[in-house]
Order: C-alpha cells, then sequence, then structure tokens
C-alpha cells in the first residue's frame, strides 16, 4: 500500500505542478488525507479512494486542458506490462516490452531509443531520470486491469486508435499478396477472406478475422471510456 500512496502522491504532484498550484507538498498532503477519508466514510480501499480523488481532480477541465500530455511516438513497458503492450500496439502504437528486463536496462534503453515508460513500480518512478523528467514516464496503479491500464495511457495522451501493428512485437503491417502466401494460410481461412498482413519486423501473417472484431470493440471502448471523467472505474 505504501508504493502505490507514493504513486499518488507523484500523481498529485505532477498534477498540481502542471497546474501551477501554490503550496504544492501541502496540496499533496491535503488530497492524501481526503483519499483516506473517503475511504472510511465509503467502507472502500484506500487504493480506489486514492483513484477516484485522482480523477475528480483529472477530470476537471482546468486540470485536463494543462495535463495533457503530448503523444509519444514510442511506449516501453515495465516487466509487468506485456498485456497493455500488446493492447497499445492494436490500437497503431509503437510499444517496446521484455518479460525479463531490468529497471537500469529499461531506463537506458528507454532513453536510448527517447521512449516513455509505462510502469506500475512507484519506486521506479523515484529515479532521478524519472523524476526529474529527463525520460517521460507514467505510473499506473497495480491495482487495475488491463482494459483500465489502456484507458488510463488513451486518457493521459490523449491516443487515438490508428492502423494496427502486430501484437507480438509491434512492427508496421504490410499487406500482402494472397497468392504469394497461400500455403501460409488455414485453408478456411483462405476460402473466405481475400485481405492479409505481414509484420515488417517479425514476418508475422494477420488478418482481419472474428477475433480482430472483439479487438476492435475493446478499442473502440477504451477509446469512448478514455473521454469519460470515471474511465478507471
Amino acid at each position: 500500500m505504501d508504493r502505490i500512496r507514493k504513486g499518488y502522491e507523484s500523481r498529485f504532484r505532477a498534477l498540481l505542478q502542471q497546474a501551477n498550484a501554490r503550496l504544492l507538498e501541502a496540496g499533496v498532503r491535503w488530497l492524501i488525507a481526503k483519499a483516506h477519508c473517503l475511504s472510511e466514510r465509503d467502507g472502500i480501499s484506500l487504493a480506489t479512494a486514492l483513484t477516484e480523488i485522482y480523477e475528480r481532480l483529472a477530470s476537471q477541465p482546468y486540470f485536463r486542458k494543462s495535463n495533457l500530455r503530448s503523444a509519444p511516438t514510442l511506449f516501453f513497458c515495465d516487466a509487468g506490462l506485456g498485456g497493455l503492450s500488446r493492447w497499445l500496439r492494436a490500437a497503431g502504437h509503437d510499444a517496446l516490452w521484455r518479460a525479463d528486463i531490468d529497471d537500469d536496462d529499461l531506463l537506458r534503453e528507454a532513453r536510448e531509443k527517447s521512449a516513455t515508460i509505462l510502469t506500475t513500480d512507484s519506486m521506479l518512478m523515484e529515479r532521478r531520470l524519472l523524476r526529474d523528467g529527463v525520460i517521460a514516464a507514467l505510473w499506473l496503479p497495480p491495482t487495475l486491469r488491463i482494459r483500465q491500464q489502456l484507458n488510463l495511457v488513451f486518457r493521459e495522451f490523449g491516443l487515438k486508435v490508428g492502423e494496427p501493428r502486430c501484437m507480438a512485437c509491434g512492427g508496421e503491417l504490410v499487406t500482402q499478396d494472397k497468392e504469394a502466401i497461400r500455403e501460409r494460410i488455414p485453408p478456411k481461412t483462405y476460402r473466405w477472406l481475400d485481405e492479409y498482413f505481414a509484420c515488417s519486423r517479425c514476418g508475422k501473417l494477420f488478418w482481419r478475422g472474428t477475433h480482430w472484431e472483439r479487438i476492435s470493440k475493446q478499442l473502440h471502448a477504451a477509446r469512448t471510456a478514455a473521454k469519460s471523467p470515471h474511465f478507471a472505474h
């Protein structure tokens, strides 16, 4: 719980800074105390109360305008966010992820590639490179499900759904000639689909079947939820 609280302290501080609030640290302490009161009054967890307090503040028109970040060209998800990286790729955004990457390698590679780090580790956010803004980063509450993580990233960066990328590695998808790749297509799929794509990085083959229809519905839901003041609930 201490890590979650520290993470929200950082988010409250950043939000208040961007809005040029006076008495910054006093404001952060007041918001944390307000979350404690909400938790006790409504019988909800402190993590849920912190989320609600942050969303109430961030959804205010003034804060929403000041808090909107420019959309990164590349995300780098930490070791615990593999599912989020796949969904970002499906939404058309390049996202790197390695299951076994340690913090030092994550910071080094993100800096080299000018990538924005997405992490659930509040202690990582205390590292100087992130704290001082040398490397752009966004902390995600570890209590959120993947769908909620995606909604949060969409709203924080004002993302839009673009052309899908390879969900395995993030490479761009290139249209393929159906006959040239016939041996790679399942016979049943070959009979009812004509459009196919291959990843420019890993070569994986894709087509828009029923699985993609389900993904598209989820992405539409994320785009809609990102516009809502209570997207994380």
